[in-house]
């Protein structure tokens, strides 16, 4: 019992853990372990005189006096049950617990929306990944998964575009999910063409739907706005009048070596790209526009947002608790009656 109570007392400014499961939440209340031997010790037995002069005088006082007192008359379980009854009731206030995980709290960080190409020109193979020719989707994904994971702590959805724009993914700090989702995109499966106003003013809209510290839209393209329901200059207004900050980047390599009848020639694949829009988009809503002609251009443009917009350091968790204090208590009631019961 001393070995338990000094512990305690050295440890008393910060909670005990074992394995960070378990836990005493007011590990203070250890220093009353020794109150029953203090008071025992510190209130002597009341020795009142009058009594001793009332007490029973017999003429063979001087033989029972000499009479041998049997050792170990009283049980050991007389002293050895208030004990333990007393160490479960200080256990049971010190408040023990089992302690989960630390599970982030959703707080408001950043709404992020990626507004992603899926036109038929994505099937472009003119960017690489470790020495393999990849079609300007694939690199995409790729290097969005890594953004992805870079934003734990905020808020990131998708939003698909080729003819018709589509919410692929709403916002969620569900980066698992959203890693899985990502995966699947597929070309084409929005359309041929390429609805950039429409997919702005729904990534607006997205990215304002949840109260947030800043919201921030990331649009990618490699084409110029022919379709959707929504033009280019109203998705702009929608934008500056939610306070949402686009960041465009323009896909596509400027130059690719190709065979036709008269052997190797070199062409631009990037001739549709609109980058005078994609940089009117950024300006007026307080972005920046990037151009991303290689896959370590898309990269370091990733790097580059994460520098701009930094994911918040000040993270909070929960860590879910279950109390445990019934048990000891109850420990404590059924020994305290056991007490009681011998000594009756």
């Amino acid at each position: 019992m001393g070995g338990f109570f000094i512990f305690h007392i050295a440890f008393f400014k910060k909670r005990f853990y074992i394995q960070d499961m378990f836990s005493f939440l007011w590990p203070i209340v250890a220093v009353l372990l020794p109150l029953p031997w203090i008071v025992r010790r510190v209130l002597k037995p009341t020795q009142d005189q009058s009594l001793a002069s009332g007490a029973i005088r017999v003429p063979f006082f001087n033989r029972l006096e000499k009479i041998p007192q049997k050792k170990g008359s009283i049980s050991k379980g007389t002293f050895l049950w208030p004990v333990i009854a007393w160490l479960c009731f200080v256990i049971a206030a010190m408040r023990p617990a089992w302690l989960g995980a630390p599970v982030p709290v959703q707080n408001n960080a950043r709404n992020i929306m990626l507004a992603l190409d899926v036109s038929g020109s994505m099937a472009e193979e003119d960017f690489d990944l470790k020495g393999l020719p990849v079609t300007r989707l694939d690199m995409l994904k790729t290097l969005t998964d890594d953004f992805i994971i870079s934003r734990t702590g905020d808020n990131v959805g998708l939003v698909i575009f080729g003819s018709e724009a589509y919410v692929y993914a709403p916002l969620s700090p569900d980066i698992k999910t959203l890693l899985e989702l990502n995966s699947e995109i597929g070309i084409g499966i929005a359309g041929q063409q390429t609805a950039i106003g429409e997919a702005l003013a729904l990534a607006t809209q997205n990215s304002a739907s949840v109260p947030a510290e800043s919201r921030i839209v990331i649009l990618m393209s490699d084409g110029y706005a022919n379709a959707g329901s929504v033009n280019v200059d109203d998705g702009i207004k929608l934008a500056k009048n939610q306070g949402v900050k686009v960041y465009t980047v323009g896909i596509g390599s400027s130059a690719k070596l190709v065979q036709d009848f008269f052997g190797t020639v070199q062409v631009n694949p990037s001739l549709d790209l609109d980058e005078e829009t994609l940089k009117r988009i950024a300006n007026e809503t307080g972005g920046q526009y990037f151009r991303a002609k290689t896959t370590k251009d898309l990269s370091q443009i990733y790097g580059i947002i994460n520098e701009l917009e930094p994911v918040e350091q000040d993270k909070h968790f929960i860590q879910p608790r279950k109390e445990l204090f019934y048990w000891p208590l109850l420990a404590g009631m059924i020994f305290f009656l056991i007490t009681v019961r011998r000594r009756l």
